[in-house]
């Protein structure tokens, strides 16, 4: 009976004791742009829906994609998330030659983009 009670007492401690948490790293990759002053802000929105269903979320290492706007400054952000840095490097590089993202691309006025991404631990 006391081998018993020990027993149970030693199970009932070892289920209190913090369990170490699983730590899932990712990727947070942000862009932030402008578009050229031909192009409006609607049919924008058509093709970043476009590039998010038919090219981002296809690729390997995806997650999610989110996309917004600042009216105040005009500026376009986009946020991905990517298993691996090597999954959000080889997305882009392949981005920048594949032409069923080519009409969302010519939208961008180049030298306002910036991205940037960062590694969540």
């Amino acid at each position: 009976m006391k081998y018993l009670l020990i027993l149970l007492t030693s199970i009932t401690l070892l289920s209190f004791t913090k369990k170490e948490k699983t730590i899932n790293t990712y990727v947070i990759e942000v862009t932030t742009y402008k578009i050229k002053e031909a192009v409006s802000n609607e049919n924008y929105w058509i093709e970043d829906a476009k590039v998010d269903a038919n090219y981002t979320s296809k690729q390997p290492g995806y997650i999610s994609r989110e996309s917004a706007y600042n009216e105040d400054t005009k500026t376009f952000l986009v946020v991905a998330k990517w298993k691996t840095m090597e999954d959000a490097e080889a997305s882009m590089a392949k981005f920048m030659k594949d032409e069923s993202v080519a009409d969302f691309a010519n939208m961008i006025e180049g030298s306002t983009m910036k991205m940037s991404r960062y590694l969540v631990n």
